[in-house]
């Protein structure tokens, strides 16, 4: 009797610790809401004050002013005149607290994250050409892409609202001919396509607009207005974009048609493979969070050739060997949404000056 009851036992564990391997995501993502899903609905009386981008305050890099953004893998090199290009970059969400809806803007962890872990990684490919504006803004707190009971719409609602206004504070520091990059990450590609849709596209702006760098959301091409897809390395006014995933992993976002992905290491929307050979450098971290024990988050090492990459199904962009041990993060979905930019940094800074001496030769 002990010996039956010890293998239905035994079954039992075998079972549930199955369950628990498949439903893993789903799981993940219940905790999640549990740990960050504010606990009011979305009220304009509790809104965090709105930043004023006539002042330096609200703005993460500015140009001539110190930021992570102006970090550099060790053994680039400089140029000693930029291209007279600026870049105006959206960063992703980095508030993941459930005691607003929007981040107010003081907010250290969600700040820190911003300029240590965006800034460094992400914004920093476009400091070789440009001069980098990237606002502070009333994010839409990470749950918001969660929530379905329209609390997290009119979140980012307001955060979209913020963007668009530090876009007008951008283009007042151009010249009227100046060209420009467009790009972001994650929610800040959510509000970067709906600006290049309301407020570029078919407008004089398009044509000043170098290439708009859309990456780590699900994109598709008819959220584009007829601003087109690139399909070379020197292609201008147009939009590249990918979600990375281990393998064929399903990623973090809804599988939609006609979804971008633009291959960063072909920089074409072919699902033609690239391998390892033509990846020019990688700059791993640890976590998105805050700094442990005794990480030295200011490092930026190279690692040549550490991913390959295909464009699968739905936009996503399939790692088939990652060969470092530098970008260890997982998201729900087998994703590698927090090192979209930074496996490919050196292709990325590359590319942006091909493309710039392109859009100036016409």
């Amino acid at each position: 009797m002990l010996k039956k009851m010890l293998i239905v036992t035994g079954l039992i564990v075998i079972l549930l610790v199955a369950v628990a391997y498949f439903a893993r995501d789903s799981l993940m993502l219940f905790a999640m809401k549990t740990a960050i899903g504010p606990e009011g609905d979305f009220d304009t009386a509790l809104l965090p004050l709105a930043p004023d981008y006539a002042t330096r305050s609200p703005w993460a890099a500015w140009p001539g002013e110190n930021s992570p953004a102006n970090s550099r893998p060790s053994g680039t090199k400089v140029s000693s005149k930029l291209s007279g290009t600026s870049v105006f970059f959206v960063h992703p969400t980095s508030y993941l607290k459930k005691d607003n809806w929007n981040q107010p803007l003081p907010d250290e962890d969600a700040n820190w994250i911003v300029d240590h872990r965006i800034l460094r990684h992400q914004a920093s490919v476009f400091n070789g050409c440009c001069e980098i504006y990237a606002p502070r803004y009333r994010q839409a707190t990470f749950f918001s892409f969660m929530d379905d009971q329209g609390n997290g719409q009119r979140a980012l609602e307001i955060a979209y609202q913020d963007v668009e206004r530090a876009f007008d504070q951008f283009l007042s520091q151009l010249n009227p001919k100046q060209a420009f990059i467009l790009a972001g990450h994650s929610q800040g590609t959510l509000h970067s396509t709906r600006l290049l849709r309301e407020r570029i596209a078919g407008k004089p702006l398009q044509k000043r607009m170098v290439a708009a760098y859309l990456v780590g959301f699900s994109v598709t091409e008819n959220q584009l207005g007829d601003i087109p897809v690139c399909n070379t390395a020197i292609d201008t006014g147009c939009v590249v974009g990918w979600n990375t995933v281990d393998g064929d992993s399903k990623g973090l976002f809804p599988e939609l048609e006609n979804a971008l992905c633009v291959n960063p290491l072909l920089w074409n929307a072919s699902r033609d493979y690239a391998d390892h050979s033509l990846n020019q450098g990688a700059i791993g971290y640890p976590r998105y969070g805050r700094a442990k024990d005794d990480e030295d988050y200011t490092e930026m090492n190279l690692e040549i050739a550490a991913a390959d990459a295909q464009c699968i199904n739905n936009g996503m962009l399939s790692i088939s060997e990652l060969k470092s041990e530098f970008f260890p993060s997982r998201m729900p979905g087998g994703s590698l949404h927090i090192y979209d930019y930074s496996l490919f940094h050196m292709n990325i800074r590359n590319n942006v000056n091909d493309r710039i001496a392109s859009h100036t030769s016409k």
